[in-house]
């Protein structure tokens, strides 16, 4: 089958790790034996001239297989979600072009996130007769739906209604789509499970209460951190130090936000048993999973939350917030749920794995819990469920009734 993938944000030289799942997830189509294609255009406003001035991508690449075709564009009247909605749509049906051009010829269009990707696919849908997918990961429909208004919402909702499935990654995520359409299937993201796995010569030693606890996200401003729940975990881990002196957090994370996490280590006088490691690539995010004894992060918002399923299968349980995403994943056997924004409940959680954790028959067993993620969340995992999805809407359109 031939997939073509529309991403609303794709990976640069300069962030690498932007939307790795998506491109894990065309990863995991490509090692099942289907030709995949990536377009995507970045989009630049003039606040961000210089980056556009630096720009270095190629136009065409090949990664692990996986054809990426790519194209910059200016938008000097860029502003809020709406301005670049018919640039970033006008740039993929030139990709498209291009794509087709080399005599290709794709079977199903597979857009991540309505806003604008779920756009272009409907527009190129509309062109080629090509019957195409959202997969929804968007926080824009739980934290700002207030802008979701006028053309913008005739848009999303054009977008929605014509595409032949909508794909949630939570099921709570999906009762926020669900005013769109109820078309909605759930499927989660992918697992690097070769990448994140568990290394034996990485288990810790448990003596004295020592304990290492991992959180690892993106700091690139004070809403990130607000979202991600840094302020809470900091403010929580200030008891948890004086409690268990022997105890370790580690933060992982690029971003110039990172000053303010700084500035909130110093207030509490914790900076002795906090370390700030700055910003990971893909497999020092892995190592440092292994690493660890517990991944916690009490985030606000996550419409799914990969990095607790990157943890867990390295076997690690984590600590998370019933926010949405992770209410469908962790388990009593995985980890903990706290009340979002609870601070009481985070330093419970924390303070139950330093106690249980070394326990001969503790309650968190890596291998089961890695275990739960191969079977769910593995590359082979979601690759049969999309193969499932794909294979219904090219049936029916083979049949006439797309």
């Amino acid at each position: 089958m031939n997939i073509l993938i529309i991403p609303a944000f794709f990976q640069t030289k300069q962030r690498p790790t932007l939307g790795s799942f998506f491109g894990e997830q065309a990863l995991a189509l490509k090692e099942a034996g289907h030709d995949v294609a990536v377009l995507y255009c970045d989009t630049y406003s003039v606040k961000c001239i210089k980056d556009y001035i630096g720009y270095s991508e190629k136009g065409m690449e090949n990664i692990q297989g996986i054809s990426i075709y790519r194209k910059r564009v200016f938008c000097p009247l860029k502003h809020g979600i709406e301005g670049h909605r018919d640039a970033f749509s006008n740039a993929v049906l030139e990709l498209y072009d291009k794509y087709a051009s080399e005599g290709k010829k794709a079977d199903v269009i597979h857009a991540h996130c309505c806003v604008w990707a779920g756009y272009a696919a409907m527009k190129l849908s509309e062109k080629t007769k090509i019957p195409y997918v959202i997969t929804e990961h968007a926080t824009l429909f739980q934290l700002h739906k207030d802008k979701i208004k006028g053309k913008n919402r005739e848009c999303i909702s054009d977008a929605f209604r014509k595409a032949a499935r909508i794909v949630c990654v939570s099921r709570a995520f999906g009762e926020l789509i669900r005013e769109y359409s109820d078309n909605i299937e759930i499927i989660g993201n992918v697992v690097d499970c070769k990448r994140f796995c568990i290394q034996k010569e990485h288990e810790t030693k448990y003596k004295n209460n020592k304990c290492s606890f991992l959180a690892v996200c993106y700091m690139g401003d004070e809403a990130q951190l607000h979202k991600k729940g840094i302020d809470l975990l900091l403010e929580a881990w200030a008891e948890i130090a004086e409690k268990y002196p022997n105890a370790k957090l580690i933060i992982g994370g690029g971003g110039k936000a990172s000053e303010k996490v700084v500035e909130w280590i110093n207030r509490y006088n914790i900076s002795d048993s906090v370390e700030l490691i700055g910003a990971l690539s893909r497999d020092e995010v892995a190592m440092q999973m292994q690493q660890c004894d517990c991944f916690a992060l009490p985030s606000r918002y996550e419409t799914f939350g990969v990095v607790y399923i990157e943890a867990m299968a390295c076997g690690k349980p984590v600590i998370a917030a019933a926010n949405g995403g992770p209410d469908d994943f962790v388990k009593d056997f995985n980890g903990i749920l706290i009340k979002p924004e609870d601070k009481d409940e985070l330093v419970s959680a924390m303070e139950k794995m330093i106690n249980v954790l070394g326990e001969p028959d503790a309650a968190y067993q890596p291998e089961k819990i890695a275990a739960y993620v191969r079977e769910n969340f593995s590359s082979e995992a979601i690759a049969q469920k999309l193969e499932e999805l794909y294979s219904g809407l090219v049936g029916n359109c083979r049949e006439g009734s797309c």
